[in-house]
């Protein structure tokens, strides 16, 4: 008995439709047109989520600056607020300090002229008990040079001032001392007393005598004494003693 031919399933069932030429450039054209649209959203979508993208940052940036704005201007009113109170502060203590110069000065006054008030009270008061010549006042002060000094002396002559006459005569100014080897010195005013220096007086109440001097080389001073004697035939003699400080 002869075998039944078997039918190929799968190929025998395939039906083969030929295909134009024509067919076959139209899907080409079709497909690379759908590939070209795909492209086409592909990059328009990139530039849409790039632009976006930029936006966002710009915005961001344009808020950074505009807050860098502000804490300038917050940093410009706080530096400005700051200049103030440094120049309120500065001209407080300016004005502090010169009230305070203001005071000393005027207490320096008022010591001077109470000084001077007492003193001319003093001058001009009669019937002092003492009379004649008197030195009141002997005051030495450095030069700033070193050993260079100025003396001030005042003469008065106390008494009635009805009875009160010219007073003329020489002030002698010694000063005394030691060397360095502990030997006493003693030097006379032309031995140590510069040639300006006034040492010749003639008044009524009183005069001023001022001059200049230097310690000799080597001399330790301990004071300096003072003889005022007047010239005439009522001669009247003063002596002070100013220790050296």
């Amino acid at each position: 008995m002869a075998a039944k031919p078997r039918s190929r399933t799968g190929i025998d069932d395939v039906t083969l439709v030929p295909v134009s030429p024509s067919e076959q450039k139209r899907r080409r054209i079709r497909n690379a047109i759908i590939l070209l649209v795909l492209a086409v959203l592909l990059f328009a979508g990139g530039l849409w989520l790039g632009a976006g993208g930029a936006l966002d940052a710009s915005e961001h940036n344009q808020r950074l600056r505009n807050q860098v704005h502000e804490l300038q201007e917050e940093l410009d009113k706080a530096r400005n607020q700051l200049a103030v109170y440094r120049t309120d502060a500065q001209v407080n203590k300016q004005a502090g300090e010169q009230v305070r110069d203001q005071l000393k000065t005027l207490r320096d006054q008022v010591a001077e002229l109470e000084e001077a008030v007492a003193f001319y009270k003093n001058v001009m008061a009669p019937g002092d008990q003492e009379t004649g010549l008197r030195i009141e006042k002997m005051d030495v002060q450095p030069d700033g040079s070193g050993d260079g000094y100025t003396y001030k002396l005042v003469l008065v002559q106390a008494g009635d001032n009805r009875n009160r006459r010219y007073l003329s005569g020489d002030v002698t100014l010694r000063l005394v001392g030691s060397t360095a080897d502990g030997k006493p010195v003693s030097y006379t005013g032309s031995q140590w007393l510069d040639d300006e220096s006034e040492t010749r007086f003639q008044f009524r109440y009183f005069q001023e005598l001022s001059g200049h001097f230097r310690v000799p080389e080597g001399v330790a001073v301990k004071a300096i004494d003072v003889e005022a004697e007047t010239s005439g035939r009522q001669r009247s003699r003063a002596e002070k003693t100013l220790k050296w400080q």
